[in-house]
């Protein structure tokens, strides 16, 4: 992960201590982001025109060389053009995001999900949004309903285990998201593992 140990043990292992509320909060924060933001999602959507595609993948080429003014500007005009596909919003979402956009970043998504009620990237990064504004009861849903869309999102799995550990107090099932993260992630994550050992070693003290 992308923290130093001081930082991630003060702000992610050492759960509902006063002194590092805030730290906490701020430290998840920028987990959830690094952990889903890495990638964009790819065009699935099956009936687009050559056009669009080839107008779509360049605006993700753009993307991940960095060019994020080129990016924006193809993925803004494909939403115009193409308003009925839901990967250029998607996607515009994550530009925004990144760049802490969040107001931005939220209407994109629900403008995705508006096209296709099934982009689980986007309920997933609403999720994190939702997170950031203290909506937990919609952060919940929307990982909840991101999960029985794709039961095997890795990141999901783990933003959902972040919001019930460090904000809900719900231990055993941030834990079982925390499992399920490391089962299926391409590699296993020992920031999050350490996470599982200190969450198992709270709930056996709990438990006395």
């Amino acid at each position: 992960m992308l923290f130093g140990k001081g930082a991630v043990l003060c702000a992610l292992l050492l759960v509902l201590i006063i002194g590092c509320a805030g730290s906490e909060k701020k430290a998840a924060s920028k987990t959830e982001q690094a952990a889903e933001s890495k990638t964009a999602p790819a065009m699935v959507d099956v009936k687009i025109p050559p056009s669009a595609r080839q107008q779509y993948d360049e605006g993700i080429a753009a993307m991940r060389s960095g060019n994020i003014a080129q990016a924006k500007n193809i993925l803004s005009n494909l939403t115009k053009a193409y308003p009925d596909i839901a990967g250029p919003y998607v996607n515009l979402g994550i530009i925004h995001f990144r760049a802490d956009e969040i107001d931005q970043a939220e209407e994109a998504f629900k403008q995705a999900l508006k096209v296709n009620p099934e982009s689980a990237v986007s309920l997933n990064h609403l999720g994190i949004i939702y997170r950031g504004k203290g909506k937990f009861d919609d952060a919940r849903s929307s990982y909840e309903k991101a999960l029985e869309i794709d039961p095997n999102y890795a990141y999901a799995h783990l933003n959902y285990g972040i919001l019930l550990d460090l904000y809900l107090g719900e231990l055993e099932k941030a834990l079982n998201h925390y499992q399920k993260f490391q089962t299926l992630a391409p590699q296993q994550d020992k920031e999050v593992e350490k996470w599982i050992v200190d969450l198992e070693r709270r709930m056996k003290k709990a438990g006395n």
